[in-house]
């Protein structure tokens, strides 16, 4: 008999899902004003893209603070420090006369986002029974697959009509039904574990991403200089030490213990894989739109619309899926699928109309969800139930900077360094298709790990 899940468990669920949704949205909906923004603040798109790139990092190092806050606060104050955040810094975004205030405004919502991305799956493994796990994850996934969907339409048309402030003002009221929502349903009783934060590894771990991202910003100028050499080298020192800090420290904030698990391993792989590879897409595809093909802000959202409908109707479907035939069915026939579609993207790519980019990106987007929302799932499944917040906090945290060096490497491809409308077209549209094949080598990577998880199902 399935064990009946309360309306206030399902209520908790959407509240906390809604201030995601909202960070989610606001993060794709700005990638279809980074035209407008260049025009506006006269800066480069290697500058502007930071605006996706730095506000990924810090949700990303927001994210690793999860299993700390979980233990020491209940979800309702969590929720609440996370819906403050995000109102300080999107009233500082409405209000940005330059591009650094905007870039600060951002990076403040990023640590609201952060604090309520992972309590949605952590309130849905405290609160939902195993044998429906895969069907309310669906359904975690569900609302927030709906921002990348409606996000990019959303700053098209929000831009095009009132402008990109705009974009700002429209989800304040959005924020508040959350908060109303989430004070009535969200738990307010914790058991409080003795849990003290390191900040070392927090430290020393936001080094190590930083100066990744920052390494390959610096690409841009096409030469591996002296710069990029003692940024990498930095990254790699400071992800060794914070490794060997985490192998030695008592302090919660990310479990390594779970990567000891072969499964989980692959599974995050995958995950982390898909997720650049999207993030990658979505960024180049309007600017291609709006840049190469000449369209509107609102044809440069609406393009990847469909497609971003379809993942998020198929989530809960996907969650289905998965609780009646497993993992390994449903990690095959998504991965699959995914690197067909990219191989075909990828020849159409320097050439492609807007309706080819609507079709492809909707079959991208159904093979990319499948692989993606299962690997997740996959990788909770794999460890024990009492680490599955850490992993699910290691999940939460890779897909942030997945998305983040997909984000930085798309603008490496689509750069413009001329002057004449007809030379920005063609050189975005060659960045397009070269980008487009660089990720299909990733999407084939994605099938040496699924390789490898199905090997451990087997030799168990």
């Amino acid at each position: 008999m399935t064990e009946k899940v309360s309306p206030r468990v399902v209520w908790s669920i959407v509240a906390t899902a809604i201030l995601g949704f909202v960070g989610i949205l606001t993060e794709t909906s700005m990638n279809v004003t980074f035209p407008d923004l260049i025009k506006q603040f006269n800066v480069p798109m290697g500058t502007v893209q930071w605006l996706t790139t730095a506000y990924l990092l810090i949700v990303a190092l927001m994210m690793t603070t999860s299993a700390y806050l979980k233990a020491v606060m209940s979800p309702r104050k969590i929720f609440i420090w996370g819906m403050i955040s995000f109102v300080i810094g999107d009233i500082i975004s409405i209000f940005a006369p330059s591009f650094w205030p905007l870039l600060i405004g951002r990076l403040i919502m990023a640590v609201g986002t952060g604090i309520a991305l992972p309590l949605v799956f952590n309130v849905i493994l405290m609160s939902i029974p195993p044998m429906q796990l895969g069907k309310y994850m669906g359904f975690g996934g569900l609302i927030l697959s709906l921002a990348p969907a409606l996000g990019p339409v959303y700053g098209g048309l929000v831009t095009y009509w009132l402008g990109w402030r705009a974009i700002f003002v429209i989800v304040l009221p959005i924020m508040l039904i959350s908060l109303v929502m989430g004070w009535r349903t969200l738990p307010s009783e914790h058991q409080a574990e003795a849990a003290s934060f390191d900040w070392w590894q927090f430290i020393v771990l936001g080094v190590s991403l930083t100066t990744a991202l920052l390494a390959l910003g610096e690409l841009e100028s096409g030469k591996i200089s002296a710069t990029i050499i003692v940024l990498a080298v930095i990254a790699i020192v400071a992800m060794v030490l914070f490794i060997r800090i985490a192998g030695k420290s008592t302090k919660k904030l990310l479990n390594l213990s779970v990567f000891k698990s072969k499964g989980m391993v692959f599974a995050l792989l995958i995950y982390a894989t898909s997720q650049a590879i999207n993030l990658a897409v979505n960024f180049a595809i309007p600017q291609y739109t709006q840049l190469t093909l000449g369209a509107t802000t609102m044809v440069a959202g609406a393009v990847l619309m469909p497609g971003s409908l379809l993942g998020s109707i198929s989530s809960p479907m996907y969650g289905a899926f998965y609780d009646r035939a497993g993992a390994t069915k449903p990690l095959t026939i998504g991965s699959i699928s995914f690197f067909v579609v990219m191989v075909i993207f990828s020849i159409m790519a320097p050439s492609i109309t807007s309706i080819g980019l609507t079709v492809m990106y909707a079959l991208f987007t159904l093979g990319r969800n499948l692989a993606f929302n299962t690997s997740m799932t996959a990788g909770v499944a794999e460890v024990p139930r009492e680490v599955s917040g850490d992993v699910n906090a290691i999940f939460n945290t890779i897909q942030q900077f997945a998305g983040a060096v997909g984000t930085a490497i798309a603008a490496l491809f689509i750069k413009t360094t001329s002057a004449t409308p007809a030379a920005i077209a063609h050189q975005t549209a060659t960045g397009l298709g070269r980008l487009f094949w660089f990720s299909t080598v990733f999407a084939g990577l994605s099938l040496i790990w699924l390789f490898g998880f199905t090997k451990t199902k087997t030799g168990k």
